[in-house]
């Protein structure tokens, strides 16, 4: 018994110490491959900045041919994000003329999640049916991430499904997505009315009509004024308050009446866009209601009626210095702040 004791534990031994020479040799390759590629990483970095500057494509292309496309693919593109127009462009060309963009579609079919992303990310680099195909191949993914990328890349290379479509795609845990918000501020004018169309969809997730509202908002487009109006009623308070901060960026006086109206809202959060919407257009008739604000339960709101009092005029001044003298309340606390900060600046 004795016997076979010892001859286990020599066995038992023996493996471990096979298992750290392996471990010893595979952190000895890691290191090698890793020094490797720093310096492979420093050669493509020296190449591509004498690039920038002299533009001799015959002495960038051997050594791009020469680093593998994985180091090309991480390196280059991350000084590509700080170079923009023309110059950001021949370099894309360069890369283009290599087996990088290949590379590229293929690890967005068998990267990791993070590989797949930024491959989908960078293929707008490499215009064309193939990079198209991967993409719409790309919104069927697993990862709801993966599949906003692919749509946003979609959407640069002007080769974006309907948006009823790419939303269906994405899913719905995917519409909570921050950067669902990205797709549709990205999106051209001309598609100003899918974006209006989710907006009023009334069954539709409140995030994502939310979003629509505040793509339509920055297009600046006049004609999605009423819309906009009757958002600003919608029973969703994150409906309502994003149409709101649309109007009041518009700084159309035509919305006046909606925003006052707006103002009594039971919510605090459509109450302090409308508040904030009364000082962008300047609505004179929003001074009382404001000044009423002033002692709302909710500090933003109090801030934000204070603020737009200010930004009217003369009256909204003279609401506030009156607020300002009166016995010591939310209101007169808020006035003072107010001025104070108007004085500062």
């Amino acid at each position: 018994m004795l016997v076979y004791i010892w001859t286990l534990s020599i066995v038992i031994g023996l493996i471990a110490l096979v298992i750290m020479a392996v471990l010893v040799v595979l952190r000895v390759f890691h290191e090698r491959r890793h020094a490797r590629d720093e310096i492979l990483r420093r050669k493509l970095m020296t190449s591509l900045i004498r690039f920038s500057e002299d533009g001799e494509r015959q002495t960038l292309m051997p050594v791009l041919k020469e680093i593998p496309a994985a180091i090309v693919a991480d390196s280059g593109f991350e000084f590509l994000s700080l170079l923009r127009g023309g110059e950001r462009r021949r370099i894309e060309e360069a890369f283009a003329e290599t087996s990088l963009p290949d590379f590229v579609r293929k690890r967005l079919r068998k990267g990791n999640e993070a590989e797949r992303i930024h491959s989908a990310e960078i293929l707008t680099a490499f215009p064309g049916a193939a990079s198209v195909d991967a993409l719409l191949e790309a919104l069927g993914d697993n990862s709801r991430e993966l599949r906003i990328a692919a749509a946003i890349s979609l959407n640069a290379l002007g080769a974006l499904p309907p948006l009823q479509t790419v939303l269906e795609r994405i899913g719905p845990k995917g519409l909570r997505s921050h950067r669902l918000i990205d797709l549709f501020e990205s999106l051209p004018a001309e598609r100003g009315n899918e974006l209006l169309a989710n907006a009023l969809k009334a069954d539709g997730a409140p995030f994502v009509r939310a979003a629509a509202v505040e793509a339509l908002s920055l297009s600046e487009d006049y004609r999605f004024l009423v819309a906009l109006e009757d958002l600003a009623r919608d029973p969703s308070p994150e409906v309502a308050a994003a149409a709101l901060r649309a109007l009041g960026r518009s700084g159309h006086p035509g919305a006046s009446g909606t925003v006052l109206a707006a103002l009594g809202s039971a919510d605090w959060e459509v109450r302090r866009e409308a508040a904030e919407a009364s000082g962008r257009i300047g609505i004179v008739e929003a001074v009382e209601p404001l000044t009423s604000l002033l002692g709302d339960g909710e500090w933003a709101v109090r801030y934000a009626a204070g603020k737009s009092l200010r930004e009217i005029g003369p009256a909204g001044m003279e609401a506030l210095q009156r607020a300002a003298t009166e016995e010591s309340s939310r209101s007169q606390r808020t006035a003072s702040l107010i001025l104070s900060e108007g004085l500062a600046a």
